[in-house]
């Protein structure tokens, strides 16, 4: 746990310092060293993210889809399904962007307030009614 840990920390750290390609590099490394890891989830969140902010839109949403799918009951599947909406709708998928929000209203009712105001204005942005 403490080697995953560690490297886990490093990765995010390569984000904060606006090391991206480093960082989507670090979170792969660990995602295949630790893929039982309590962090993995998180870490293929984070590698989602970086993928994001590198404009590589379609690679962050697989990211995201298979993060949900690795654990669709976990603690980052709404954030997931969130990211995962956003980009679809984003890339004009507003009906599968809207599918991905109903399903993460539907199945977590109970979400941080934060989330569920999100996912009410990203609803509003892709007219899912």
């Amino acid at each position: 746990m403490v080697e995953a840990e560690a490297r886990y920390r490093f990765a995010q750290g390569l984000i904060h310092q606006g090391k991206y390609e480093k960082a989507v590099n670090a979170f792969r490394e660990f995602i295949t060293a630790h893929p039982k890891d309590v962090l993995t989830p998180n870490a293929r969140y984070w590698l989602g993210r970086t993928y994001y902010v590198l404009r590589k839109y379609r690679t962050a949403a697989e990211i995201f889809l298979k993060g949900f799918r690795a654990d669709p009951k976990g603690n980052k599947a709404p954030d997931n399904l969130l990211s995962l909406g956003m980009l679809l709708s984003q890339m004009g998928k507003k009906a599968d962007a809207c599918a991905m929000f109903r399903k993460l209203t539907a199945d977590f009712p109970d979400v941080p307030n934060f989330i569920t105001q999100r996912v009410k204005g990203e609803r509003a942005s892709a007219n899912c009614g």
